[in-house]
C-alpha cells in the first residue's frame, strides 16, 4: 500500500487505493477521496500479550496506554477509527 502511495506522491501513477492512515500520513501531498465501497474494507489489529512475553510488566503497559483515553486520541488523530 504504501508503495502504491509513493507512486502517487511523485506523480508516477493519478490515483491508487491505499488505507486513510495512510493518506493522512502523507498530509498536503496527496489528497483522499472516499467512496461507498471503502466501509466495508475493515480491518482489524488486535492487541495481545504474548504467553511468554519476556517484558509481561512492560507489554501490560502498553496495551493500557494504547486502550487509554490518550492513546485512542493519539490513534484518532493518526486516522484509526474507534473499535
Amino acid at each position: 500500500v504504501k508503495s502504491a502511495l509513493n507512486k502517487v506522491e511523485l506523480k508516477e501513477a493519478d490515483a491508487a487505493v491505499v488505507y486513510k492512515t495512510d493518506v493522512h500520513a502523507a498530509g498536503e501531498k496527496v489528497q483522499g477521496v472516499q467512496f461507498p465501497e471503502s466501509a466495508k474494507a475493515i480491518n482489524d489489529y488486535p492487541i495481545v500479550l504474548l504467553k511468554n512475553a519476556p517484558n509481561t510488566r512492560t507489554a501490560k503497559a502498553f496495551i493500557a496506554l494504547v486502550q487509554s483515553p490518550e492513546g485512542q486520541k493519539v490513534l484518532s488523530q493518526a486516522g484509526f477509527l474507534k473499535p
